[in-house]
């Protein structure tokens, strides 16, 4: 498995698992979803997605043999971009559907819930498109 290939693992399971916890939370209703816990929470989550990203990276920068952390060649390039082309879109769809519990009267915390979750969402659809296409060999 090249670098960049467990790169994206990385970004899928962090993603998954920090954010993935924050919404779990909020929607069990462990935590309520307005007010300074929920901002400590998130303030964790964020905190503990930035260190697993670094962590696993290091780890994965380490035990990958030196030919699968070559330059970017043209095909890897093409991969990002429509990766990226896709996460794009994901989002741009999401933020459009943000209209709809704002028109139901939801307040602004719960917006920006929306919102992280539309952000959130749109990078886990950037790492499976990457791992998707670093598959399929595109």
């Amino acid at each position: 498995m090249s670098f960049r290939e467990k790169a994206a693992w990385i970004a899928l399971a962090s993603a998954v698992l920090c954010f993935g916890s924050y919404f779990g939370l909020l929607l069990a209703g462990v935590v309520p979803a307005r007010g300074p816990a929920a901002l400590e929470l998130l303030a964790v989550c964020a905190a503990a997605f930035v260190a697993l990203q670094a962590g696993l990276t290091l780890v994965a920068a380490r035990t990958t043999p030196k030919d699968g952390r070559s330059a970017f060649d043209e095909r890897e390039m093409l991969i990002q971009s429509r990766s990226h082309t896709v996460g794009y879109y994901v989002l741009s769809a999401l933020v459009l559907l943000l209209a709809v519990p704002g028109h139901f009267g939801h307040p602004v915390a719960d917006l920006l819930n929306f919102a992280l979750m539309d952000v959130v969402v749109a990078g886990i659809a950037v790492a499976v498109a990457q791992i998707v296409m670093l598959r399929r060999g595109m």
